[in-house]
C-alpha cells in the first residue's frame, strides 16, 4: 500500500514549525517532504526588529525530509521570496497534497498554481483575521482577489475562531476547513513542565526574586505595536496601591532603551530585560512567573502565548490577538 504523500511549501525553517514537521514524518500512514525557499534561520540573519543576528537551535531539520529550493542562500521572508525550482522539485516528488502558508509570496502562489494545474489537492495555512481596522478600498479589492484565490482550495488548516471567520467571509465553507493548531515544541516543553519547580528556583535565585513576590512577563520583539509598556504603566498603578511586583520583558529591539527608562521610573517594582532568550531558555521564564501578559496591537497569533499556557501561568491578553 502506497502512503499518502504531502508536500509542504514554506518559506523558511520557523522555529516553532519544525518540531511540528518531526512529528508528522512519524506518521506511518504518510510520507512527508518540505520545501524551503530560504536558508533563513538555520542560517545566521539579521532580525531588523530584534536588532540582532539571529538562528534557531531546535530545528531538528535531519528528522523530516526536506530540500532548501535556493541552495544555502539566506533570502528574506518577504512577499518577493521565489525560487524558479519548486515546479521540478513537486514533479518529482508527485504529492497526494500540497500545504501552503499564505498567499503573499511569490513562492506561495506558485505552489498554488502548480497544485491547481496538476489537479493536486491544496491545503491552506494563515493567522488572517478580521479584527484589525483596514483601509476600505484595499478590503474591496483584497475580497474579489480572496474569494477567486480561495474558491480553487480543497482545504483550509484554521488556528482559531477568528481566523475560520476570516475565511467564511470570503466565501470558504465550513466543510472545508480544518481545526488546526499553531504547534510548540511539546516535547521540549513537556520537560520543561516536570522540572517547573526547579526551573521557578533558578530564575528567581538568579534575579533575587522572593517565592512569595508575583512575577509577570511578556515575550516579543521591543516594538512600539507590541506595547510592553502598558505593562509599565500598569506596575505604576499597582505601586500607587501598595502593589509592588516583578516583570520579565523578554527580547530584544528598538524601544528597549526607552522602556528600560520608563521602568526605571518604578519605585518598589521592578522590570528585568534579559534580552533575547534561547528558545531551549523561555521555559525556565515562564515556570518563574505567575501571569503571562500579551498586550500588543497587532498579533494574530503569538507562540509565546501558547508556551506560557502549557507551563500553567496564568494569561492576559489584548483583544487584538
Amino acid at each position: 500500500m502506497n502512503k499518502f504523500k504531502i508536500a509542504i511549501v514554506v518559506s523558511h525553517p520557523i522555529q516553532h514549525f519544525c518540531p511540528q514537521y518531526v512529528s508528522f514524518a512519524q506518521n506511518k500512514n504518510c510520507t512527508l517532504k518540505v520545501f524551503f525557499g530560504s536558508a533563513l534561520g538555520f542560517k545566521k540573519y539579521v532580525d531588523a526588529n530584534f536588532k540582532q543576528e539571529i538562528s534557531w537551535g531546535n530545528l531538528n531539520l535531519e528528522k523530516f525530509d526536506h530540500v532548501f529550493l535556493n541552495g544555502d542562500a539566506v533570502i528574506q521572508s518577504d512577499k518577493d521570496l521565489d525560487a524558479v525550482s519548486l515546479e521540478k522539485e513537486l514533479e518529482a516528488y508527485n504529492p497526494d497534497l500540497v500545504i501552503s502558508y499564505g498567499y503573499f509570496q511569490k513562492l506561495q502562489r506558485r505552489a498554488y498554481r502548480w497544485a491547481i494545474k496538476n489537479q493536486v489537492p491544496l491545503a491552506f495555512i494563515s493567522d488572517s483575521e478580521l479584527r484589525h481596522k483596514r483601509n476600505q478600498l484595499k478590503q474591496f479589492i483584497k475580497s474579489i482577489f480572496l474569494r477567486g484565490y480561495f474558491s480553487k482550495i480543497s482545504y483550509f488548516l484554521s488556528v482559531g475562531n477568528a481566523n475560520e471567520a476570516f475565511y467564511s467571509k470570503y466565501g470558504v465553507s465550513k466543510e472545508k476547513i480544518v481545526r488546526m493548531h499553531f504547534p510548540i515544541d511539546v516535547e521540549q516543553y513537556k520537560n520543561s513542565y516536570l522540572e517547573k519547580q526547579a526551573l521557578n528556583n533558578k530564575i528567581r535565585k538568579q534575579y533575587d526574586i522572593r517565592e512569595n513576590e508575583i512575577v509577570l512577563s511578556v515575550v516579543g520583539k521591543l516594538a512600539p505595536w507590541k506595547n510592553q509598556d502598558h505593562l509599565i504603566d500598569a506596575m505604576k498603578l499597582l505601586e500607587e496601591q501598595g502593589i509592588y511586583i516583578h516583570s520579565f520583558m523578554l527580547g530584544s529591539g528598538e524601544m528597549k532603551d526607552e522602556w528600560e527608562q520608563k521602568a526605571k521610573k518604578l519605585i518598589n517594582s521592578k522590570v528585568h530585560f534579559p534580552g533575547f532568550v534561547k528558545l531551549e531558555d523561555l521555559p525556565a521564564y515562564y515556570a518563574a512567573s505567575d501571569i503571562y501578559v500579551h498586550p500588543a496591537s497587532v498579533e494574530p497569533h503569538s507562540i509565546a502565548i501558547s508556551e506560557a499556557i502549557y507551563m500553567g501561568c496564568t494569561v492576559i491578553l489584548g483583544d487584538m490577538c
